[in-house]
């Protein structure tokens, strides 16, 4: 059978994948092993495509034989890194090409890119590039008006590439691109839920719950946070200075949540609404245990890494409130313009505590129910009335590290003493 009869076996299982769910890592490699399999001589080959996320502009793709393929992301801040400027890929993206070839070897050899004098002293004999565009109708115009994916495919054999080769990989890539929009486009729908609406929202989102009074009750830490002083400094601080103000405020407060595991439902003006769901198989103390640490590193954050200012130039202070309870986690809103979080009492309630660590001065504060779970690290405040609610409240507040230090010392002295005597 000729290249092109064995390649069109690759193109219909290629419209079969397209048709389902495919992972885009596994299909790459599944294709260059079919490839190879009928006698396509790629030893090596890359994929890649633009993305839309927060952190990567773009996800590529490496294969080799025998070892498969794996993925890479490339941040937007290195746009203009060499590696990328001075790449194949860039020069057909720029030059709106839609196929690329070099000689790596002989006569007709042309290495005019550090990533082929690289595929060259590695005895790569051809490298071939072909590119697909999507409809910009479909998809953001990611990259140079252009958004789609890109294949290259480099060989050793001797010769290089043969015109049956070369026409194989221009038939594949039609199919090729077909088949990765499908898997791209789930990643996209996926990084903008979670970006928008966090890992377990965008999941639930995904997956059909968009209605409105969709969701369900769990058991969570409720964990928020607030700025204090904010109008302030909103009206004192040019607004783009402010913008920048609350992002670093962000990063200091709501950095460590998602760190350690928890899902920030809403950014309510400069305050900061999270969960740490209560798994059944785990229980409430590792829930506990990872909103405590995300407490204690945004306090320790503000004083020792975050380089927020305000208008005067000093560190301004927030306040964090923890508890236990069950939420109502689902939509709300009105049909045609939904919002996923977490309603009910206890979502109330930590606006209310919030409100008490301002009154008694201190940082953090937490029910019993998270003070239980480590009772060294907390101090009674006593019995608070929340306002709006009937009945008062036990609040405890945080111990830092250093305090319970100290008070350890009388202790620590006497046992030393008594084993001295």
């Amino acid at each position: 059978m000729t290249h092109l009869a064995l390649t069109a076996e690759v193109e219909r299982w290629l419209l079969q994948e397209a048709l389902g769910d495919p992972d885009i890592s596994e299909l790459f490699n599944d294709l260059c092993e079919r490839l190879f399999a009928i006698g396509v001589p790629i030893e090596r080959a890359a994929l890649s495509w633009p993305t839309l996320h927060p952190l990567f502009r773009a996800e590529h793709l490496r294969w080799a034989q025998g070892e498969g393929a794996y993925l890479y992301q490339a941040e937007h801040t290195n746009a203009d890194a060499p590696s990328w400027r001075d790449s194949p890929f860039n020069h057909i993206l720029t030059h709106e090409l839609d196929h690329f070839r070099r000689h790596l070897k002989g006569p007709d050899a042309i290495v005019d890119f550090p990533i082929l004098e690289e595929l060259a002293e590695d005895g790569f004999q051809d490298y071939v590039l072909t590119a697909s565009g999507f409809p910009i109708a479909e998809f953001t115009e990611f990259v140079h008006g252009r958004t789609g994916v890109m294949a290259s495919w480099a060989t050793r054999r001797d010769g290089g590439f043969t015109d049956d080769d070369i026409e194989a990989l221009n038939h594949i890539q039609y199919f090729l691109a077909v088949a990765c929009r499908q898997a791209i486009q789930k990643r996209i729908l996926a990084n903008v839920a979670n970006t928008y609406l966090g890992p377990t929202a965008g999941w639930r989102v995904l997956s059909g719950s968009i209605r409105r009074s969709d969701g369900e009750t769990i058991n969570a830490v409720i964990w928020f946070s607030d700025l204090r002083g904010s109008t302030r400094m909103s009206e004192r601080m040019d607004p783009h200075d402010y913008l920048k103000f609350l992002n670093k405020y962000f990063e200091c407060t709501a950095s460590p949540v998602v760190e350690q595991g928890g899902e920030i439902l809403n950014f309510i003006g400069d305050a900061v609404l999270a969960i740490f769901p209560i798994e059944s198989d785990i229980g409430t103390r590792d829930a506990v245990r990872r909103a405590v640490a995300a407490a204690d590193a945004a306090m320790r954050q503000r004083l020792e890494t975050c380089d927020m200012r305000d208008a005067d130039g000093n560190i301004p202070e927030f306040g964090i409130a923890l508890s236990v309870g069950k939420v109502m986690f689902g939509n709300i809103g009105v049909p045609s313009r939904l919002a996923f979080s977490a309603i009910g009492k206890n979502v109330n309630a930590i606006h209310r505590i919030d409100q008490v660590t301002k009154q008694l001065g201190e940082p953090v504060l937490a029910t019993e129910e998270v003070a239980a779970q480590d009772p060294d690290g907390w101090k009674s405040v006593g019995v608070q009335q929340l306002n709006d609610f009937e009945n008062p409240v036990s609040l405890y507040a945080r111990v830092s590290a250093k305090d319970r230090t100290e008070e350890a010392k009388p202790d620590d002295e006497a046992q030393i003493t008594r084993e001295a005597g």
